[in-house]
């Protein structure tokens, strides 16, 4: 739940849960999260926080009771590698992680399955009204993706990440 406000009040957060997931995207366990409902949000993350081209796309990661409101022909996709025609309804509504051309590329996430992720999808949602959150692998460019504590903690004094939550414990930067 405290995790789901700072996401609403439009805060970055370094999420670092349980142990690493493998794969070639982040799937809620070693992300970058942050409110997709604000298209400044991807320009935010790639000059402050990944250090990258500005015309790569970030993903979602979505509830999979979601997917029926905001995907065209949608389906289970676990893993961020198909891409979905938007409902056009949702297009302006998730601006950060809708590509140019009108597609996204999810990862539905399943309460069975990831039952700590999802629950912060669904906070976020239940404060926003918007079934997703923007998700990007907790690494700068340049770097392997984060896999211990101490690498988290780097990347978070490193970047311009608001928030790191490594289990139950927060730590936040300033707002000064």
């Amino acid at each position: 739940a405290e995790a789901a406000r700072h996401l609403a009040e439009d805060r970055v957060i370094a999420w670092f849960q349980g142990r690493m997931e493998s794969g070639p995207r982040a799937l809620g366990h070693r992300s970058i999260l942050v409110s997709p409902g604000r298209a400044e949000h991807k320009d935010l993350v790639n000059s402050r926080i990944k250090f990258r081209e500005g015309f790569r796309p970030f993903c979602p990661s979505i509830l999979n009771e979601a997917k029926e409101q905001l995907l065209v022909k949608p389906r289970t996709e676990r893993y961020m590698i198909t891409s979905f025609d938007c409902q056009p309804d949702w297009k302006v509504r998730l601006p950060a992680v809708v590509h140019v051309d009108g597609t996204l590329r999810p990862q539905t996430v399943e309460k069975e399955i990831e039952p700590q992720y999802w629950r912060l999808i669904d906070e976020f949602r239940a404060l926003t009204g918007l079934p997703a959150v923007l998700n990007t692998s907790l690494n700068i460019k340049g770097e392997p993706m984060i896999c211990h504590p101490r690498e988290a903690i780097r990347c978070f004094y490193d970047s311009g990440i608001d928030l790191l939550i490594m289990g139950d414990f927060v730590l936040e930067k300033s707002r000064n």
